[in-house]
């Protein structure tokens, strides 16, 4: 196979570039910047013809005077992205993100239209949190009556995206997942779609992104100088594109990002329940396999609100030692987006918790970033309770930050394996085009993480975080009756 167009659509911008048979970018990685539209609502979407035009733009970029060089494209986006479409393939509304929160406050009108919400985890592996676009369909229509009957289809981003290039609208197992009406099977639940309005054949087709391919449309082949019959790998979600790169989802290897959203994943073949709590999410890649544990929606974000109310710069995060191990008895939970679990994920907002007139303006800045580290050990605890994770290997921009990498691996008691490679999305995408599942894709992730940078835990740090965590859980589990009470709800 010869060169792989790889396409990684995320929240803030659009990627595109050559990879080779070594895993290897070709030239430079093109990209164009997404403008997420928003206000004080807490509406946060994009605009479905500007990201159109951003794909076909830098899919050209990318190209450049190689399109018959390229043998297949392959593809990977973001989760939680929603768009209806009318009969004639124009978009109704915008595409919505996981950082829309407009629906937070309408989401116990969705688990009353839906029913038992443990009935509805266990069939679907996703724990009852807002963020899921059934929840945010749920509360257009109820806002909008008139708009149901206009809906001829209704797609999550990759679909949106695939329709552009194929024809058709197609999606993957794992970002079909995010829209929270995917059984565990890799069926549409036809129950749930219903209880909101709907029928499962609205919904796009669902295909195995490590093995299908699809032609593209005779009108972008001509147009991007290809040869005709090019095909495009639907892959999978952008995080799990991600783990493909990194670890070719080696058991017992965890596997995050750290951007301005994070996540804590190890492959399992089994859902893996957490009824009590509702943190686990059971990304299903395929039928039998999955790509289990949560998002964290507040990474980066955490720190650049911080920034910005205390007025500094990054430099100021990542150029000193801040406070000590524990910030001084200072706690964030920094859940400026909400969070997801079903304990305080609907209803979550910031809190600081333990200022005093000692604190510092370093056990503040500290606490930031041992809250996000502990949003973490959250999900690992209920994935991992017997310990049997043995690395976890994370990329993203926020892993730029040695420090706070220090603080992940001695909070988490596990070695960090870095990769500050910006593309391993783009990288993911490509290998599973170009190998599908197995020795294959083990085989390049190895060679991709040979020369990573590995931070060990420090011992004695270790120690401080364990006797601080389960403080710091039973302050989490105490905040939600408060945060009830803010929004003027009961227990």
């Amino acid at each position: 196979m010869g060169l792989i167009l790889s396409i990684d659509v995320g929240t803030t911008n659009i990627k595109a570039a050559l990879v080779d048979e070594d895993g290897q970018i070709v030239g430079e990685t093109k990209s164009i910047n997404i403008k997420l539209e928003g206000d004080s609502t807490g509406r946060a979407e994009h605009d479905p013809v500007k990201l159109k035009a951003a794909l076909l733009d830098v899919c050209k970029l990318a190209i450049g005077h190689k399109g018959q060089d390229v043998d297949c494209f392959s593809l990977t986006s973001y989760m939680f992205g929603l768009v209806l479409m009318d009969k004639d393939h124009h978009a109704l509304t915008n595409i919505t993100t996981y950082l829309d929160t407009r629906s937070q406050t309408h989401y116990p009108q969705f688990l009353q239209a839906i029913g038992n919400a443990d009935q509805y985890y266990l069939r679907t592996g996703c724990p009852p949190i807002f963020q899921y676009p059934i929840a945010r369909l749920h509360y257009v229509v109820t806002r909008d009556p008139a708009i149901k009957c206009r809906v001829a289809y209704v797609v999550d981003s990759k679909a949106f995206i695939m329709h552009a290039l194929t024809g058709e609208y197609f999606t993957d197992y794992s970002t079909a997942n995010s829209m929270g009406c995917l059984d565990t099977h890799g069926h549409w639940d036809k129950a749930i779609i219903e209880a909101v309005g709907f029928s499962p054949d609205q919904f796009p087709r669902v295909l195995n992104g490590f093995a299908e391919k699809i032609r593209l449309k005779d009108s972008i082949c001509a147009e991007f100088g290809l040869k005709a019959g090019t095909t495009i790998s639907p892959g999978l979600y952008d995080g799990a594109a991600l783990a493909a790169a990194m670890s070719g989802f080696e058991p017992e290897i965890a596997v995050g990002n750290f951007g301005t959203s994070g996540m804590f994943r190890v492959p399992t073949s089994l859902p893996i329940q957490d009824l009590q709590g509702g943190a686990i999410q059971n990304c299903l890649l395929r039928p039998g396999s999955f790509f289990t544990g949560s998002g964290i929606n507040n990474c980066t974000i955490a720190t650049n609100f911080l920034l910005n109310l205390l007025g500094l710069d990054l430099d100021y995060l990542q150029g000193k030692e801040l406070s000590t191990p524990g910030s001084n008895g200072l706690m964030t939970f920094p859940y400026f987006t909400g969070e997801r679990d079903k304990v305080i994920g609907n209803i979550g907002t910031g809190v600081v918790f333990g200022l005093s007139i000692a604190s510092s303006r370093d056990d503040l800045a500290r606490s930031f970033l041992e809250g996000v580290a502990f949003s973490y050990l959250f999900v690992k605890q209920k994935l991992d309770p017997e310990n049997k994770i043995k690395e976890f290997r994370l990329g993203g921009g926020g892993t730029a930050n040695l420090s706070w990498m220090q603080i992940m691996a001695d909070t988490l008691n596990l070695p960090v394996r870095l990769t500050q490679n910006p593309e391993m999305g783009i990288i993911g995408a490509a290998c599973l085009a170009r190998y599908g599942e197995g020795a294959g894709l083990l085989a390049s992730s190895q060679r991709i993480m040979k020369n990573a940078r590995t931070i060990e835990p420090i011992a004695a740090h270790v120690g401080i975080y364990q006797e601080i965590s389960g403080r710091y859980f039973a302050v989490r589990e105490s905040l939600r009756e408060p945060l009830l009470a803010r929004q003027g709800l009961s227990l």
